[in-house]
């Protein structure tokens, strides 16, 4: 009893989307947790998929997913537990022997969620049942390949965290990993690793070095002498200022648009925030610490490689990467335009898509269409976003784009 047309179902988390029969129903429970599928006419027949409360990462789980199915069927009648090899994930079945029942169970597991189904079918009519609800549970993809790997990333971080710090025992905390004096985010490192995951170990291993510098009791205490050859600028959305957070404190100066200038210590891999409040206490002004800021910047050297390219008369591409953490922030160097001039025209543009990154290219038509898309790209893939506006290099200074980024 195949029938000829199908419909799909999206969890409405996507969680998971399957096909059935156009002409069943679908019942949807508790906002996904328990979805329902069978035919119209008859309340013997039908199959129920549930969310099991568990959230981890499936791939470690097939040698354990046969105990856990026979857990689930502690109190229930089923016998033959088996490997269902026609399910696209890796999944049990077992075949019910309660008293005129002809289903069913399954446990399924794929990306980082576990689902458990059961089948209800009259015992004289497996023969009739069966196969369309074997069929709706072969076409079963679960579709959580984004949350896995943050399972996994969180996994790594997690390992590497409690090698170097043990006596901090770290545990996971929905969905950050807090230790005894610590806790740790995520959010950005996942955001990171999406961008570049070519270079994941390198990006969790520098992540982990990061949020594990003994820096907590240097913090605030810096003097004017020991901090003022260490302060650089560092640009900043507009909307990373948050009124009502910490952010709401830091020393900011205008800047273009969308863009605010904020101040940091640099200390070997560490940012740390310049406040008000250090200002303050340095017995200086927002002005000189601003002046010294741009005159370290100018002081940094720039890469001994530029990477690029060139394509007779349709102009150039210079991207600046650092190895500081600073590329972005030498957008405001003093002298941008006169180091670029002879390489791009008296007139260039720049984009400034997040921190790690300073893209500079000629002022021609098709170029800066194409690298405004890439800007685009680049911003909204970052974790450490500023701007996926252009701006105007000429000698008299830097000016926005006119035009929609």
């Amino acid at each position: 009893m195949l029938p000829n047309t199908l419909k799909t179902f999206v969890h409405p988390h996507g969680v998971y989307r399957l096909e059935f029969p156009s002409y069943w129903d679908q019942v949807v429970q508790k906002e996904g947790e328990s979805c329902g599928f069978g035919p119209h006419d008859r309340d013997d027949v039908g199959l129920w998929i549930s969310i099991m409360p568990v959230s981890l990462n499936t791939e470690k789980l097939a040698e354990e997913l046969p105990n856990l199915m026979r857990q689930s069927l502690q109190k229930t009648q089923a016998e033959n537990l088996r490997r269902d090899t026609s399910l696209r994930h890796f999944g049990m079945v077992a075949d019910m022997t309660k008293d005129g029942e002809g289903g069913h169970y399954w446990i399924v597991a794929g990306g980082d969620v576990v689902l458990f189904a059961s089948s209800q079918v009259p015992v004289a009519e497996r023969a009739v049942w069966n196969p369309p609800f074997q069929q709706l549970m072969a076409s079963l993809q679960i579709t959580r390949e984004d949350q896995l790997l943050e399972v996994k990333i969180a996994e790594e971080v997690m390992t590497l965290l409690r090698a170097k710090h043990p006596e901090q025992d770290f545990a996971f905390d929905a969905g950050k990993i807090r230790g005894r004096d610590q806790v740790v985010y995520l959010s950005n490192l996942f955001r990171e690793v999406r961008s570049s995951p070519a270079r994941r170990a390198s990006i969790i291993e520098g992540f982990v070095e990061k949020v594990t510098q003994p820096t907590a009791m240097q913090i605030g205490q810096e003097t004017w002498e020991d901090a003022q050859g260490s302060i650089v600028p560092m640009l900043k959305p507009r909307s990373y200022l948050n009124p009502d957070g910490p952010t709401q404190h830091l020393l900011t100066s205008e800047w273009l648009n969308d863009v605010v200038i904020c101040y940091v210590i640099h200390s070997k891999k560490i940012f740390r925030f310049v406040t008000g409040w250090d200002v303050n206490r340095w017995g200086t002004d927002a002005q000189t610490l601003h002046q010294i800021a741009i005159a370290n910047l100018a002081a940094r050297p720039w890469p001994r490689e530029l990477f690029g390219a060139r394509a007779k008369d349709s102009g150039r591409v210079i991207v600046v990467h650092t190895e500081d953490g600073l590329a972005s922030s030498r957008m405001l160097h003093p002298d941008l335009h006169s180091l670029f001039q002879n390489a791009l025209g008296r007139t260039f543009w720049a984009g400034i898509p997040c921190r790690d990154r300073l893209v500079l290219y000629s002022d021609r038509k098709q170029l800066k269409q194409r690298i405004g898309r890439q800007l685009r790209k680049d911003h909204d893939t970052s974790a450490y976003q500023i701007t996926p506006r252009s701006f105007l290099v000429t000698r008299d200074g830097i000016a926005p784009a006119v035009d929609k980024p």
